[in-house]
């Protein structure tokens, strides 16, 4: 095995692992340091073993991108103590920031102090700004910047997701 690449070597490690159609299997970050292509091939195996032939799989992961994929159900761990059980698109759910980008064609620092007046997290990168805001408040604050005749000229948002979640109770700034 010493001639194989690290993408090569999961493959076998996961075929062993399932070939005698096992019900429950552990997977400690089998995508780590692969590409992107190979961890999408992974990824993908994995998910028709456990619909194929009904097994259960325990994974661990710090790619929560690739758990939101994977996993049904997510336990999160804290000084090994469990701090949450739920489906990933519930945890993400609960954090009740989303993520506004605007770009502008002037206006940014008017925009990011009135933001700010509102109380709400405001990051200029460039042309663009991001602004953290509850979900249902995103109409209200569009309108407020309307009547301060601040124009932008794109919006995405982008909704919380696990990574969100992760980061909001490890008391690390989302």
């Amino acid at each position: 095995m010493a001639q194989l690449s690290a993408g090569q070597i999961t493959r076998v490690m996961l075929a062993k692992a399932f070939i005698p159609y096992p019900k429950i299997v552990l997977l400690d970050e089998p995508t780590a340091s692969l590409d992107p292509d190979i961890a999408h091939e992974v990824r993908h195996f994995i998910l028709e073993q456990q619909k194929e032939y009904n097994t259960s799989i325990l994974y661990t992961s710090h790619n929560m991108d690739e758990v939101s994929e994977v996993c049904e159900r997510v336990v999160f761990l804290q000084h090994g103590e469990v701090i949450a059980i739920d489906k990933p698109e519930k945890l993400a759910a609960s954090v009740s920031k989303a993520r506004m980008y605007l770009q502008l064609k002037d206006g940014l620092k008017r925009t990011e102090q009135f933001a700010k007046q509102k109380g709400l997290s405001a990051k200029i990168e460039g042309r663009e700004i991001e602004i953290l805001i509850d979900e249902q408040e995103i109409a209200p604050f569009l309108e407020q910047l309307a009547d301060e005749k601040i124009k932008y000229t794109q919006i995405s948002i982008a909704k919380p997701t696990l990574e969100d979640y992760f980061l909001s109770k490890s008391g690390k700034k989302q």
